[in-house]
């Protein structure tokens, strides 16, 4: 992205009369046309009936009390919550609008503007202190009081959802403009002046912003916005160019970051945002300004772009490690500019599978209270593209998978039983690092590994969790589905993983050959600062003829090994115990069996989940199998998997 110079952005210009990204409300038949598409007339009435439903609703009110909340009490949940329903609302009330033209959703839409400039801060509390996220850095602290539970006035932080808000309100004044200039004039140019006094000021001024290092999914999301807004509210040519030659830097900052593999270490979840907006990006100023970049003809921009589908399980399940999660929503519109960019079928195949599981889902995931992760993808920015760019990709046949995968970058290991999806049995499993400064989403997982059966997680990895003031702070590593307590490693005479630097697995190696994926590594590192002669060795080994998965831990310790205990987390099934020992977990008609060598069953706790996050992915509860070491002089331990029919 080192490039066009400000010449070439001059010649390719295109002025705002000539640049139409999407239809605006009095281009009749370009609306007509994701009407008259079959794959999409699911998603079109669905937003159509949540509009008339949000016209009945009382706008949430956001009080000062609720902003507080994070500092008080740590709490971000409740604030964001309303704070995204706000502008999910109002993304479907402008496009409904947009669908049918007859200026019944005109009011309800001019309340939610209004309800959203009349918000002190587009920045949401998380991010707007300083020293409480690592991306709110080069920020002055509160001259004032150091934990005074409201911003410094004049120093709200541009953080993701600031910039988020002026690409929504810039987007939904571009589309509504024929109306709102007919009806109420003084509202679209008030939008327009808030946007580029709070968000496009601050980008021009000189206060340095975190994710201007390109370490994250914090630029390319930010840097996505603030242009998209920048194209639709800036006329003046001279600024424009401008505006996009500050933030060609940070992008190309984030590209150069990345791994040449396509790997995305922050994982599944964050991939989405980081690979839709970058394409959105880049198509912004490709098309904006005349220019070719060519990622099509990148290796890594192809590799990036590739890099979900190998994470696929079934349905909106993919591998989950740090702070991923699960289950998944694909930013669709989006993430179709990247299929289509790169030619890559097996992208466009999920797309279009998701599209149809979400579209009848799509009423119930925006009115139910669980968290801001149901609203995020329901915006202005996701819903345009979603009806404008989805269908410029055709559907492609059924994708199938390789058997054994390799991310060496993430040091993340994918074995299947078979090619296709969600069939037979399934193994992740990761050796990585708990070096936050390497990920700040990180967790204490050195070694942990996941089993699937039939597109279904058994043995697993809970994840993201609610995210709440204590999520990024000094004590983030002792919450147990962080700590390596959450995970499937062991704790070695009482000690538990650590995270910081020196945390990276050592003699870390990866074979498929004989019919069978194995990685090896030692985790010594992850348990001691000083790691000396002690070793920690685990062994992981999916048999592929046999369809099995082999776990062996070999410890060594200079001051002798007094105790081994080593969980493993399943989900809500039923469980039973053999008199030996051996485990049988319930999927569907068949059974997974784990059998232990010099390990005993020392429990079966069923665990109650209270995070509204962890309920959505996992239910009410998950299981933990507690097994302990028996003879502790050999010092080798092991678990086989199967499955039995």
């Amino acid at each position: 992205m080192n490039g066009p110079d400000t010449e070439r952005l001059y010649r390719g210009y295109v002025g705002p009369e000539a640049w139409k990204p999407f239809p605006d409300i009095a281009d009749r038949a370009g609306w007509t046309r994701p009407k008259q598409d079959p794959r999409l007339q699911a998603s079109v009435d669905a937003i159509i009936r949540i509009a008339d439903e949000v016209t009945g609703h009382a706008i949430d009110p956001l009080p000062a009390t609720l902003y507080m909340d994070f500092i008080r009490n740590g709490d971000r949940q409740a604030y964001e919550d309303r704070y995204f329903r706000r502008r999910a609302h109002l993304s479907h009330l402008v496009i409904a609008e947009c669908l049918t033209a007859e200026g019944r959703y005109l009011d309800p839409i001019i309340d939610h503007i209004w309800a959203i400039l009349g918000e002190p801060y587009w920045c949401v509390p998380a991010h707007n202190f300083a020293g409480q996220h690592e991306m709110v850095m080069y920020k002055t602290a509160n001259p004032w009081k150091d934990d005074d539970p409201l911003p410094v006035p004049g120093e709200e932080y541009l953080d993701l959802f600031n910039c988020e808000t002026a690409a929504i309100l810039a987007e939904a004044c571009y589309l509504l403009k024929p109306l709102l200039l007919e009806r109420v004039p003084s509202l679209y140019h008030l939008v327009h002046r808030q946007i580029a006094a709070r968000t496009l000021s601050l980008l021009e001024g000189p206060n340095l912003y975190g994710w201007y290092n390109g370490l994250n999914n914090w630029t390319v999301w930010c840097a996505h916005n603030l242009l998209t807004a920048a194209c639709y509210v800036v006329d003046d040519r001279d600024r424009l160019i401008s505006i996009v030659q500050k933030l060609l830097p940070p992008m190309q900052r984030f590209f150069d970051n990345l791994e040449e593999s396509g790997s995305c270490i922050e994982g599944p979840t964050y991939w989405v945002v980081s690979a839709g907006r970058l394409v959105g990006f880049i198509d912004l100023v490709e098309k904006r300004f005349g220019v070719k970049f060519g990622f099509e003809d990148s290796t890594k921009f192809r590799n990036f772009g590739a890099h979900l589908v190998q994470l696929h399980i079934a349905g909106n399940k993919y591998v989950n490690f740090a702070d991923g999660n699960l289950k998944i929503d694909l930013d669709h519109g989006l993430l179709s500019r990247y299929a289509e960019m790169i030619g890559a079928q097996s992208l466009t195949n999920l797309i279009w599978q998701d599209v149809a599981r979400v579209a009848p889902e799509r009423e119930e995931r925006l009115f139910r209270e669980t968290g801001h992760a149901d609203y995020v993808r329901q915006i202005l920015i996701h819903l345009t593209r979603l009806l404008f760019w989805t269908p410029e990709i055709a559907e492609a046949p059924d994708r199938t998978y390789r058997k054994s995968l390799w991310l060496s970058d993430m040091q993340v290991m994918v074995a299947r039983e078979y090619p296709e999806v969600g069939k037979g049995l399934m193994l992740s499993a990761i050796a990585g690092s708990n070096d936050p400064k390497a990920n700040h989403h990180s967790h204490n997982d050195i070694g942990h590994f996941n089993v699937y059966l039939d597109g279904a997680p058994l043995l697993i990895d809970l994840g993201q969790s609610t995210y709440s003031k204590a999520t990024f702070a000094a004590g983030r590593y002792d919450m147990w589905h962080i700590s390596s307590e959450g995970h499937a490693v062991p704790k070695i005479n009482g000690l538990v993983q650590r995270a910081g630097s020196g945390t990276d697995a050592s003699d870390v190696a990866f074979s498929d050959d004989e019919g069978a994926s194995v990685l090896s590594l030692d985790a010594a590192p992850a348990y001691f600062e000083a790691v000396g002669s002690n070793r920690v060795r685990r062994r992981i080994v999916f048999d592929h003829r046999k369809a099995s998965v082999h776990v062996e831990d070999d410890v060594s310790l200079e001051a002798g090994l007094t105790s081994f205990e080593l969980p493993l987390y399943v989900s809500d099934r039923d469980i039973s115990v053999e008199a030996a020992g051996a485990c049988r977990i319930r999927c569907g008609a068949r059974l997974l069996r784990i059998v232990a060598t010099n390990l005993r069953l020392d429990g079966v706790d069923r665990l109650p989940l209270s995070d509204p996050r962890h309920r959505d992915t996992w239910g009410e509860a998950v299981h933990r199998l507690r097994y302990v070491g028996e003879d502790l002089r050999s010092g080798r331990f092991a678990l086989d998997i199967r499955v039995e029919d």
